[in-house]
């Protein structure tokens, strides 16, 4: 007498399991059950500065709000690799999020502090919203619905008018209507700095 004996199929045993570990992590709630985003957009509590050259780490670093440049330089070290050099070219000025700083040393005894700002694209990745006085022809191309020749438009206008000063001031720019503005908003601060 010839007695077989019956297994389960491999593959019903693999689904089952994969099931199992699906159902225990949805339950537990270490899935999420909708789409996350890319990155967060959520405000953080410290202020993103891009470090450029002259400094030992350059790249983006997060400092305390209400810090200044003279204490992000302190606080790198940088015056102690170069003391006496930037002790009276330092600004007070408090630091802003999106800011790029660099450091020009081009003699022994003296050295500059560079200021600026990270270029468009990076600070929406960091979720850094923009300032429309802040931003250079190849920031605006970067936004959806501007090309070169509204970018043009747009930085011809600050040239001859002015700085904006806040962000419904574009729509005095040929080529940005209502629409335009509504379109563009979610990409700008709401303070008038």
């Amino acid at each position: 007498m010839h007695t077989s004996c019956t297994r389960p199929h491999p593959p019903f045993l693999f689904g089952a399991v994969v099931f199992a570990a699906v159902a225990l992590l949805l339950g537990r709630g270490v899935l999420p059950l909708q789409d996350s985003p890319a990155f967060s957009l959520e405000s953080t509590d410290g202020v993103r500065i891009l470090l450029g050259s002259g400094f030992p780490n350059p790249g983006v670093h997060q400092f305390s709000d209400g810090m200044t440049i003279r204490g992000v330089i302190e606080l790198t070290g940088v015056a102690a690799t170069e003391p006496g050099a930037l002790t009276e070219t330092i600004d007070d000025a408090g630091i802003v999020d999106g800011m790029a700083l660099a450091i020009d040393v081009p003699g022994q005894f003296q050295a500059a502090v560079e200021q600026g700002w990270m270029p468009a694209r990076q600070r929406l990745a960091l979720g850094i919203l923009l300032h429309p006085d802040r931003m250079s022809r190849d920031d605006w191309v970067t936004l959806p619905g501007i090309g070169e020749k509204l970018a043009a438009q747009i930085e011809s206008d600050r040239q001859n008018y002015g700085d904006f000063g806040r962000f419904e001031a574009l729509e005095r720019v040929k080529g940005i209507g209502p629409a335009k503005l509504k379109a563009l908003r979610p990409f700008f601060v709401d303070e008038d700095n």
